[in-house]
C-alpha cells in the first residue's frame, strides 16, 4: 500500500491531472497492472490449473468406475476449458459430479474477485478523487461541456475500466461465446477461434468475423493522410477494403491498437494484427490436420478440400468468385465458373454469404486476406494471402489449403485483409 501511495504522490507532482482523462486513466491503469493486475492474473490461471486438474482427474474417476455418460460429460469440460471456453451460467442437467466441481470452482474465483475488489479500491478512490479534480478544473475554466463528459465518464464504472473485465480472459468470460462477440469502436465484431499448435497454441485469438470494411480502413486512411488508390469498380461502405498492400494492413493493425488503447476499448497487453498463416487455417478448420511448424510454400494446396466440401463446382451461396454474373461485365477472358451465380460480379458487402461454424464470414472469396507469414525462408518480403477473391475461377484455387503470395508492398484490386485481436498481447510466428 505505501508504494501505492507513492506512486500517486509522484503524479501528483508531475501535474498529471492537467492532463486529458486518457492519460489519467493511463496512469491509474500502470498502477493496477504493477499493484494488483499481475497477481490477480496470475491466481486467476493457476485456479484455473488445477479446475482443469481436477476434472481430469474425475474423469478417469468415471471411466474407471463405468461411469459412461459421467466420463463423457467431463471430458466435454476438458475440451471446453483447453479451448478457454466460457464457463455455463447454470448447470441444469449437467453430471453431479460436474456440477460439484464447478460449484467448488465458482466459490474460488468469487473469493479472487474479493480480495482484487479490496486491493483496487484505494486506487480507484484515487483515480475518482483525479478526475474529480480534472472535472473541477474544467468547470472553472469554462469547459462545461468538458467537464461534464468527464462527469459521464467517471459514473461509467471506474473499477470495470481499471481491470479491463470487457475482456477478461477466464473460465467465467461470457464475452468469449461465439454469440457474444466483442464489438471494438469502429464496429469491427470480434468472435474467438480455438488455436491448435503453433507459438500461440491455447492462447485467446479473437477474429474478425468480417474482411476489414471500406469504412473501417477510411477511419484510417483520413487520419494517417494514407494514399489509398481506388479499384475499377464501385464499392460500398460495407464492401471489403481491396487496393490494401502486406504494409497497409499491417499499419492499419498497428494504429488500431494505440486507437483502441487510449480510448480504454482494449487493455495495454491486447494486440490487433494480422493472423499468422496457422492460425488463419485454424479458422477454415485446417489447424489440426496441418504442421504449424512448416513452412506455408509446403502446405500450399496439400489438403484437397473446399470450405464446402469435396465437390466442384461449389453450391450456390458458398461465396463471391467468378461465377455466371460476370458475363455481362467479364473479368477477363477465361470462361466463369459453369453453373455457379452468387449475384456479385465484383466485391459483395461481407456478410452477404453463409458463416462458418466459428460465425466468420468470407474465409472463401471476396478478397484475398494478408497474412503475417513470409510465404518461404527464401524471401521474407513475399507474403502468404489466403482464401481466394471473387475473380477466382480455379477449384485449385478455392481450396482452404491454397495458398497465394505477394510482394509486401503490392496493392491489388483483390487484395484485402482480416484482422484478430489477440488478448494478453501479440505474438509472430515468422519474421
Amino acid at each position: 500500500m505505501k508504494q501505492i501511495l507513492t506512486f500517486f504522490a509522484c503524479l501528483s507532482l508531475l501535474g498529471v491531472l492537467r492532463a486529458d482523462v486518457a492519460t489519467i486513466e493511463n496512469q491509474f491503469r500502470a498502477a493496477y497492472d504493477l499493484h494488483v493486475g499481475q497477481q490477480y492474473a496470475a491466481s486467476v490461471a493457476d485456479l484455473d490449473a488445477k479446475y482443469l486438474g481436477a476434472v481430469e482427474r474425475a474423469m478417469q474417476a468415471a471411466t474407471q468406475g463405468g461411469k459412461l455418460e459421467d466420463a463423457l460429460a467431463l471430458q466435454d469440460e476438458i475440451q471446453r476449458v483447453q479451448a478457454k471456453g466460457p464457463l455455463p451460467e447454470n448447470d441444469e442437467g449437467v453430471a453431479p459430479s460436474l456440477a460439484k466441481l464447478r460449484a467448488t470452482y465458482r466459490g474460488q474465483f468469487s473469493k479472487l474477485l474479493t480480495v482484487r475488489q479490496q486491493a483496487i479500491a484505494p486506487i480507484v478512490a484515487k483515480f475518482d478523487a483525479a478526475l474529480i479534480t480534472y472535472q473541477a478544473e474544467l468547470t472553472k475554466a469554462g469547459k462545461l461541456q468538458e467537464a461534464v463528459e468527464v462527469k459521464t465518464y467517471r459514473e461509467g464504472g471506474l473499477a470495470q475500466r481499471l481491470t479491463g473485465d470487457a475482456l477478461a480472459v477466464s473460465l467465467t468470460a461470457t464475452t468469449a461465446a461465439p454469440n457474444k462477440p466483442f464489438e471494438n469502436s469502429l464496429g469491427m465484431r470480434f468472435v474467438p477461434v480455438p488455436i491448435t499448435g503453433g507459438p500461440t497454441d491455447g492462447r485467446e485469438i479473437r477474429f474478425c468475423i468480417w474482411e476489414t470494411r471500406v469504412k473501417d480502413y477510411s477511419v484510417f486512411v483520413k487520419d494517417t493522410k494514407l494514399d489509398w488508390p481506388k479499384p475499377d469498380f464501385l464499392q460500398g461502405d460495407d464492401h471489403p477494403a481491396v487496393m490494401v498492400s502486406w504494409e497497409n494492413a499491417t499499419a492499419f493493425c498497428e494504429w488500431l491498437t494505440e486507437e483502441e488503447r487510449k480510448k480504454r476499448t482494449i487493455r495495454t497487453v491486447d494486440t490487433y494484427r494480422l493472423p499468422s498463416d496457422h492460425e488463419w487455417s485454424c479458422a477454415v478448420g485446417l489447424g489440426k490436420d496441418e504442421d504449424p511448424a512448416t513452412l506455408p510454400i509446403a502446405k500450399n494446396g496439400k489438403i484437397k478440400k473446399h470450405p464446402w466440401g469435396l465437390e466442384f463446382p461449389p453450391p450456390n451461396g458458398s461465396g463471391n468468385y467468378n461465377g455466371q454474373e460476370t458475363k455481362a461485365n467479364p473479368i477477363s477472358e477465361l470462361t466463369p465458373i459453369l453453373d455457379y451465380d452468387d449475384g456479385f460480379a465484383r466485391t459483395a458487402p461481407v456478410g452477404s454469404f453463409a458463416a462458418n461454424t466459428f460465425d466468420l464470414y468470407d474465409l472463401s472469396g471476396n478478397a484475398w486476406e494478408w497474412c503475417h507469414d513470409a510465404y518461404d525462408s527464401g524471401n521474407p518480403d513475399q507474403r502468404v494471402l489466403r482464401g481466394g477473391s471473387w475473380d477466382i475461377r480455379a477449384q485449385a484455387n478455392l481450396m482452404s489449403s491454397y495458398r497465394d503470395r505477394s510482394s509486401a508492398t503490392a496493392r491489388v484490386r483483390v487484395y484485402g485483409f482480416r484482422v484478430v485481436l489477440e488478448v494478453g498481447g501479440s505474438a509472430r510466428s515468422s519474421p
